[in-house]
């Protein structure tokens, strides 16, 4: 902001804190009550689907605003976009690769090579048959992954479908993610932990677990402040690519008082060099593309990381492999079974893909009637 009003000072903001999953209540009660709705409104992943399902956000793609769709990634258009309008402007980075511990990489593997690594690993396949070596070799101390929710945030992420189309359950995407869960599960390699909970937070600091999910706000937000020790993490590309993990946008509601400013804070803060150095200061990386044709923008070091530019590695050779699926309202309710059907998955060996499929279907035909499949 600081940023902004240099560059506009006749411009002046009030900011209102909401937290993230009470954004679309907030909308809604405002909306019922005939009050005033922000010029701008911030939009986390989360609750993404469910502000694009309201239909109150302006097409940024179209007049007035006319948005250059060619300063964002290709992968940023279908997942920002509504029938065709683009609805919100993404404006914090959120590729995401595979982080893993060098001295157990170099124990197991032989290698704490991030490109060596990446030649090993070409398959999900290859990496639970390495996963099982791992087990066997340590006795069942070390395993590939804590937690079977962060195997689904990749594997959701590198689906090559959505999961819906419109009301309608596409069952061949969801079932190729649940039996690769199943088979990651079966192998062993993953360990029981919840997700954000206290010990899985640990374990980044902890010695049992080879890889961890990292989209590029992990190494400042996450593995430091729960690893104080220094250069014992490398970053690769996954096997099957980089994905999207979190981010956040901004869109314009209709009938906006000051749209015209709301357009140039979006503008500025997302579609401009200016806002991607100010937006950097802070550690949030842009998708204002061009940025990344500079060598010195992408260069970015993280003592976790010790000297290995993984801004290099998220910006170019994880953004690369990226791709990014469209999702409406009913994804938040899939997201909710799949977390009851992770927590089973983990805890009960006997449940499998066809338990899993059944409990899904439940839950959705009790949450949203209208899902077919």
């Amino acid at each position: 902001m600081a940023a902004f009003n240099k560059k506009y000072p006749n411009i002046k903001m009030k900011r209102v804190n909401v937290a993230a999953e009470d954004v679309p209540k907030k909308l809604q009660t405002t909306i019922a009550s005939g009050g005033e709705l922000p010029d701008v409104i911030r939009i986390e992943r989360g609750q993404k689907a469910k502000i694009f399902d309201m239909g109150i956000l302006e097409d940024l793609s179209a007049a007035p605003y006319n948005a250059d769709t060619s300063l964002l990634f290709d992968y940023d258009i279908p997942a920002f976009s509504v029938d065709g309008k683009l609805v919100a402007i993404p404006d914090d980075m959120s590729v995401a690769g595979l982080a893993f511990i060098k001295p157990l990489a170099k124990e197991y593997f032989g290698t704490d090579d991030p490109e060596e690594m990446e030649k090993m690993f070409t398959s999900w396949d290859v990496f639970i048959e390495k996963g099982k070596e791992v087990v066997q070799k340590s006795g069942g101390k070390v395993k590939m992954f804590p937690s079977l929710g962060d195997v689904n945030d990749i594997l959701k992420g590198q689906r090559p479908e959505p999961y819906f189309d419109g009301n309608k359950l596409n069952v061949s995407a969801l079932e190729s993610v649940l039996s690769a869960l199943v088979k990651f599960r079966d192998a062993g390699i993953v360990d029981k932990l919840d997700q954000w909970t206290p010990a899985w937070n640990a374990a980044f600091g902890g010695d049992k677990y080879i890889f961890a999910e990292c989209p590029v706000w992990m190494p400042q937000y996450v593995i430091g402040p729960n690893d104080k020790k220094d250069d014992r993490w490398a970053l690769m590309v996954p096997p099957g690519g980089g994905i999207v993990r979190g981010g956040s946008s901004h869109g314009i509601p209709k009938g906006a008082k000051n749209a015209e400013l709301a357009w140039k804070w979006i503008e500025f803060t997302s579609m401009s060099q200016e806002g991607a150095e100010a937006q950097k200061t802070d550690g949030v990386f842009t998708h204002y593309k061009k940025a990344y044709e500079d060598p010195s923008f992408t260069n970015w070091t993280w003592r976790n990381f010790g000297s290995q530019n993984i801004g290099e590695k998220f910006f170019v050779d994880i953004s690369a492999t990226t791709k990014d699926m469209p999702e409406n309202i009913n994804d938040t309710y899939l997201d909710e079974a799949m977390s009851i059907v992770l927590q089973t998955l983990a805890k009960d060996s006997s449940f499998g893909l066809e338990q899993a499929m059944d409990r899904i279907k439940k839950e959705l035909k009790a949450k949203a009637p209208d899902i077919t499949w």
